[in-house]
Formats: structure tokens, C-alpha cells, sequence
């Protein structure tokens, strides 16, 4: 995984640089809300843990599907 861009960028100002919520953490919050959501329903149930460490495989995944996509 090679880029991982700001999700959310800002330029650069007087008052200092701001570079945004890095686009995996993005990606990984919005997963760690759906399996959130979605835990204890049809016996499946996911821990704290278990959300933590699969979303980051997930955005991992994710991003390496866009770099593809994009011919990186």
C-alpha cells in the first residue's frame, strides 16, 4: 500500500499545514460503523478487537482496488 491520500484535504495557510484524516483511517472508521452496526444480528458478533483489526485489512484492500483502478 502506497497511497494513502488525506480523506478530507486541506491546503496549506498561514496558520500551518493541515493535512486531514488520512484516507485508510476513512475507510477503516466507516467499516468499523457498519460491522458496529451490524454486530449480534444473525449470531455474528464482533468485539472491539476483532472491529480494530479487520477494518484496517479492509481499507488496506480497499486502497490497494483503487490503485489498481487508477494504474498505480
Amino acid at each position: 500500500m502506497t497511497d494513502n491520500p488525506s480523506a478530507f484535504p486541506q491546503s496549506i495557510s498561514a496558520s500551518g499545514p493541515f493535512g486531514g484524516m488520512s484516507l485508510r483511517d476513512y475507510f477503516a472508521a466507516q467499516i468499523a460503523s457498519g460491522m458496529a452496526a451490524f454486530s449480534g444480528t444473525s449470531g455474528i458478533s464482533y468485539g472491539p478487537h476483532d472491529i480494530a483489526g479487520r477494518t484496517y485489512e479492509v481499507a488496506d484492500a480497499m486502497i490497494d482496488a483503487r490503485e489498481k483502478l487508477n494504474g498505480r
